[in-house]
């Protein structure tokens, strides 16, 4: 019974680790994409800067709680929770290293990549398998 307990708490920890990765990597990559867009139409206000932000937040947190669902194949929901706020703390652990503060919109973010993390891990172990 305890063996089963720690392969369970494994398996939980490495598909949380997997996707809290994924997902940050996902997040960044989205970021660099928004600045390089920010940069070429030289004409967005500074109010949607945390916007965007909290979207790359969410939408790096979906697909990391999908992973991470993927990965772990069960409790999809709690998995996926727990990879979207590592994947909020590591962009805000960034953010804070790079001279930035935290601000208004940083419980916009958190909420956003708790629940689309969730999301992402329900979908992630509600996906099909396919046939061999």
């Amino acid at each position: 019974m305890k063996n089963e307990n720690r392969s369970e708490i494994k398996r939980a920890a490495k598909a949380v680790t997997v996707g809290a990765v994924s997902g940050a990597c996902i997040s960044m990559l989205l970021i660099l994409v928004s600045v390089l867009a920010v940069i070429k139409m030289q004409r967005v206000p500074y109010t949607a800067v945390p916007f965007i932000s909290a979207a790359a937040a969410g939408i790096g947190a979906l697909f990391g709680g999908y992973i991470c669902g993927r990965t772990g194949k069960r409790l999809g929901m709690a998995t996926g929770a727990v990879c979207g706020v590592l994947v909020t703390g590591v962009l805000m652990l960034i953010g804070l290293i790079s001279g930035g503060a935290v601000g208004g919109a940083t419980l916009l973010r958190v909420l956003l990549a708790i629940v689309g993390g969730a999301l992402g891990g329900v979908a992630g172990v509600n996906k099909r398998r396919r046939r061999k």
